[in-house]
């Protein structure tokens, strides 16, 4: 496994309210929103479907634009990579390059979507072979899901905003993959979710708290509706760890 440590953590959530009942979508819908709802355990009548096309909140920057933002500005050269759990919910919006035009970013970016419920886990996966030595990266990754539980009251969409340097760090990269974790006997703390940023929004909260001893393991687990991925880190000095409020 390459060397990678991530430096800085910055997380956003914001509520989306724009969701709207199952009926009123075609019926094309109902074979994927059967799926959905058997899988995260909603009665098909409290299903909602984001409304596409619209923006995803009434005022202010998107989650991701508030966690790129938290993490202050890059280096000349630094790579930004937005990864994503989905399509986009407008086709006629290029996230990517308005991020990139609002933030005037001068080094390299890249965008992958489809990634599902494993974006969190394999992003560093990613830096990994993309990063050359002594190169430094920001990786976004994004959550706006396209179903959501009317028994909650409201959606959410959110984002993590990760600075990864090459070599050790404050939080260094162990491992990652996708199925189960490995089971080799090692203890972890386990931070497991269902979406692509839960076990990171867990983890800021860990590390906010002062939960982390140094030296302390720690595995973020996904498990989806589709997949099963893993991460490990090393809190190797997790005081130190840059938690920049969105």
């Amino acid at each position: 496994m390459v060397e990678l440590s991530v430096h800085a953590l910055s997380v956003a959530a914001v509520p989306h309210s724009d969701y709207r009942p199952l009926s009123d979508f075609p019926d094309s819908l109902l074979p994927r929103a059967e799926r959905i709802a058997a899988a995260h355990g909603i009665p098909l009548e409290h299903l909602l479907v984001v409304t596409p096309g619209d923006a995803a909140e009434a005022e202010g920057p998107d989650a991701s634009g508030r966690a790129l933002a938290a993490l202050g500005r890059p280096t000349a050269d630094e790579r930004l990579f937005l990864i994503r759990s989905g399509p986009l919910l407008d086709a006629k919006v290029a996230a990517l390059a308005g991020l990139v035009h609002a933030f005037d970013w001068a080094g390299e970016d890249l965008g992958i979507t489809h990634l599902d419920e494993l974006g969190g886990v394999l992003a560093l996966d990613l830096l990994g072979w993309a990063l050359d030595d002594d190169a430094r990266a920001t990786a976004l990754i994004c959550d706006e899901p396209l179903f959501a539980d009317a028994r909650l009251g409201v959606g959410w969409f959110s984002a993590v905003g990760l600075r990864v340097l090459r070599g050790p760090g404050p939080l260094t990269l162990l491992g990652c993959g996708e199925g189960p974790p490995p089971d080799d006997g090692t203890t972890f703390r386990h931070l497991p979710g269902r979406a692509p940023c839960d076990s990171w929004l867990a983890l800021h909260g860990a590390l906010r708290s002062g939960e982390l001893a140094p030296g302390e393991r720690v595995l973020l687990h996904t498990r989806g509706p589709r997949r099963e991925g893993w991460l490990t880190l090393e809190a190797t000095t997790p005081s130190a760890v840059h938690l920049p409020a969105p």
